[in-house]
């Protein structure tokens, strides 16, 4: 039997106030001040145990268990509070000038004593060119304005307590006077410091509006600068542990975007309307404190040994690939004697320097396979991305459909690590029927059936452009007008959309635009075999009275 039972507990608070100005000057202002709050208590009790006698008792009487020992409790409070003083100041003159100052005060408890308040303004400028006199003339100019701001945000995103030290309790270990001895041990390291990470954002960008809006354009390049990153870093295992939670680090995220939305054709009964995006961005690592690298995720142990695939060094992408340099197989055993001299490439193990077996670069010609011989194998940053729509209403019918792409940029197929390396327990990729064998396929560079512990590292033959266009979107909708047919009723619209209805890639998985690692959610690009997006059909009926 078992019986769990929780309880959450949330109180929250939000005050403003506002007050406006509009003289007939041309100096116009509104000024908000607030303050919010909130606070969170989660209670959970969980019991279960075995060997109960009485089924009908359920789990109403949890003590009556025969031993004791079959009995596992677990008990668990967290609360956490959030609060806020903020104030916003606008100002525009005639509306031509536009001028926003804004601050922010915010608390998390979830930061170290001393440091669980962060100070975040921001201020903007807007030149709105199209009401200036000068232009009063263009009456084909409906709006044309250039921005600028800059700004200061924080991140709190991390689990309750996290600046403490932690301690753990174990009862699964040896046996002291016939039964098992509870174990009370420090399970982590505090973060004495541990506070926000911030991120600093600089913004340019214009709006324009042109021929009784036909066509409109929205720009933006941006730059942004955070540091203090919230983030796992390594210690020496001789402490007792191997890691704390700690800030640090720089990264610098830069990049632009473009908006074109234009009418293409406007008649009374025929419209056709387009709208393109081109984005493109670009995160660096800046500095990531005393290490020389984080890792964000490692292969599966192979021999014991772990590598990193996703990590984080100075001078690379955020969205780094990590990897060995894939170097095919060996055909014969000659390429193994001459490796000897060469030493150009080298494998997992000892016994694995022989035909059939993956090979790998070996960057400093040591003779063997470690992490020294990891390299950059490319981000998974796409060059450019967006998408484009277009909207067409033909009397009473509407039809629209949606492409959106991604150009550039690598994917790691992590399933590839054991559906393409010969293994007997799991599904194979199609490749592997192209395997290297000493009669059929000796000038094949795919591993050897049953080559699994050699084959199974991260490397670029995992690695694949991501580029793709996806069909995402096709709507089709027709309207009746019944206002002159039926008194109570205005109209009857019927619609049928498909969501995902094709993709275009090159990629060997289901899908390129995934981020499946499971464990944290900053991984991109990243396919540990997730499930490829549905494709559905959608059959609407509305009804207007």
């Amino acid at each position: 039997a078992s019986r769990d039972e929780y309880d959450d507990t949330s109180f929250s608070s939000e005050n403003t106030v506002y007050y406006e100005l509009r003289p007939k000057s041309g100096h116009n202002f509104d000024v908000l001040g607030g303050y919010t709050a909130q606070i969170k208590y989660d209670n959970n009790l969980s019991i279960t145990g075995r060997g109960y006698t009485l089924d009908e008792l359920t789990w109403n009487n949890m003590a009556a268990v025969p031993d004791k020992q079959n009995t596992s409790i677990s008990t668990n409070h967290t609360d956490w509070t959030k609060m806020s003083v903020f104030g916003r100041l606008n100002y525009n003159y005639k509306e031509r000038y536009y001028v926003t100052f804004t601050a922010r005060y915010d608390g998390a408890s979830n930061f170290a004593a001393n440091k669980k308040w962060g100070f975040f303004p921001s201020a903007a400028l807007r030149w709105n060119i199209a009401n200036e006199k000068f232009l009063q003339k263009a009456k084909w100019i409906d709006e044309l304005a250039l921005r600028a701001s800059l700004g200061r945000t924080g991140n709190d995103a991390i689990s309750a307590y996290r600046s403490l030290a932690a301690v753990g309790n174990s009862t699964s270990g040896y046996l002291m006077g016939g039964t098992q001895q509870l174990a009370v041990y420090p399970s982590r390291l505090a973060s004495p410091d541990l506070t926000w990470e911030t991120s600093d954002q600089y913004t340019l960008g214009a709006d324009i509006s042109l021929f009784d809006g036909r066509l409109n354009v929205t720009a933006d390049a941006y730059l942004i600068k955070t540091r203090d990153l919230l983030l796992t870093v390594q210690v020496a295992s001789q402490t007792g542990y191997t890691n704390y939670f700690a800030n640090a680090g720089r990264t610098t995220n830069k990049g632009w975007e473009l908006t074109v939305e234009s009418r293409n054709i406007v008649r009374p009964k025929f419209q056709w309307s387009t709208t393109l995006t081109l984005s493109r961005n670009r995160q660096m690592v800046d500095d990531i404190a005393s290490e020389d690298f984080v890792t964000a995720y490692s292969s599966p142990s192979s021999s014991g040994t772990t590598y990193m695939m996703y990590g984080y060094k100075k001078g690379y992408t955020l969205n780094a690939l990590w990897g060995f340099r894939y170097g095919g197989v060996w055909h014969n055993q000659e390429e193994v004697e001459r490796n000897k001299i060469t030493k150009a490439y080298a494998s997992a193990s000892g016994n694995t320097f022989k035909p059939g077996y993956a090979r790998y670069q070996d960057i400093n010609h040591d003779g063997a396979l470690n992490s020294d011989d990891l390299v950059y194998l490319g981000s998974a940053d796409p060059d450019l991305y967006g998408g484009i729509q277009n909207t067409f209403n033909i009397h009473n019918f509407t039809f629209s459909f949606f492409f959106n792409y991604s150009i550039g940029g690598k994917i790691y197929n992590v399933a590839e690590l054991w559906m393409g390396n010969g293994s007997p327990y799991t599904n194979q990729y199609r490749y592997m029927l192209n395997a290297w064998h000493p009669v059929r396929n000796p000038n094949s560079d795919i591993p050897r059936a049953g080559a699994k512990s050699d084959a199974a590292l991260p490397s670029d033959f995992m690695i694949h452009d991501a580029s793709y266009l996806r069909l995402k979107n096709i709507t089709l909708s027709y309207t009746f007008d019944l206002k002159k047919k039926c008194s109570w009723m205005k109209d009857l619209t019927l619609s049928v959309s498909g969501e995902n209805l094709f993709l275009w890639k090159k990629y060997n998985g289901f899908d390129p635009d995934v981020s499946s690692e499971g464990t944290s959610s900053t991984l991109r690009r990243m396919d540990l075999g997730a499930y490829p997006k549905p494709r559905t059909i959608i059959f609407s009926l509305q009804l207007r009275y």
